[in-house]
């Protein structure tokens, strides 16, 4: 039996959320949203090459661990596929996503079908190792903590959940006899690859917005942007930089001194009737 929760919760999602729900940080809320609309196509390309390894993986609890993962992920997609859906009738001049969307879909399909299962599980880890790394810190500083605004609900739903599966595209990877050197090479093109997507999503929501960000061009918001930005990567870069490392493990990583209360919040949340 897994320890993953997978928490099915239906967020409200109002069409007049404030998208800068970083506090005071347009840059990075947009890029949160830009790379939001990659998971409809990433997540369950995570998804298949995880089911595509449980054939060959002869512990029980691994096999679990793995089932849960992709109930978690599942979940995951189709939040933000909602929350996507309701970012494009928002604004016209996102017209620009659908294309790129198009373009990734067949680009993780051509992963799937083309690719070694070792290939598509390095990508996994190579992914899953940043984002909870990142996931740990963004918990520890507070990102998503403020009450009262949907997108950072779901942004905490999801990091949090990230931390619960870390450890199991590390283990499905070493399983099928994956070494440190191919996942160190492939881990980072996955990160390239996934931050180069996100930068192209990015901008075209940042360029339909311009004037959201020059609401925030005041020295008042930049101090406190700066300060934020300082605090968080004095948490975050310590744990990025250690995934890289040939003794990382994802059991290793610290997690955030609020992650049960976290984990109690959504969970609480998931067993209230969903409306």
């Amino acid at each position: 039996m897994s320890d993953i929760n997978v928490r099915k919760i239906v967020f409200d999602l109002p069409e007049d959320v404030d998208m800068v729900f970083v506090e005071d940080d347009p840059e990075m809320s947009y890029t949160f949203l830009g790379t939001w609309f990659m998971l409809p196509y990433l997540e369950p390309y995570l998804m298949r090459s995880i089911n595509a390894a449980l054939p060959m993986i002869s512990d029980p609890q691994l096999a679990a661990d793995m089932r849960g993962f992709v109930q978690q992920e599942g979940q995951h997609y189709q939040q933000h596929a909602r929350a996507n859906d309701m970012l494009r009738k928002r604004n016209p001049g996102y017209a620009g996503l659908k294309p790129l969307e198009e373009q990734m879909n067949a680009e993780f399909k051509r992963f799937t079908k083309d690719k070694s299962l070792k290939f598509n599980l390095a990508y996994a880890e190579g992914f899953e190792c940043m984002t909870s790394a990142h996931a740990s810190a963004q918990i520890e500083t507070g990102m998503f903590a403020k009450p009262g605004n949907a997108f950072r609900s779901l942004a905490l739903w999801h990091v949090m959940e990230e931390l619960e599966h870390r450890t199991v595209a590390f283990d499905a990877y070493k399983a099928i006899g994956g070494g440190y050197f191919y996942r160190l090479c492939v881990g980072l093109w996955a990160q390239f690859h996934f931050a180069r997507w996100g930068m192209r999503l990015t901008k075209v929501m940042k360029d339909a917005d311009a004037d959201v960000f020059a609401k925030y061009d005041t020295s008042d918001c930049k101090a406190r942007r700066d300060a934020a930005r300082k605090k968080y990567w004095a948490v975050a870069l310590p744990r990025w930089l250690a995934i890289y490392t040939p003794w990382y493990s994802p059991r290793k990583l610290r997690l955030p001194t609020n992650f049960e209360a976290t984990q109690k919040r959504f969970s609480d949340m998931a067993a209230a009737p969903q409306t």
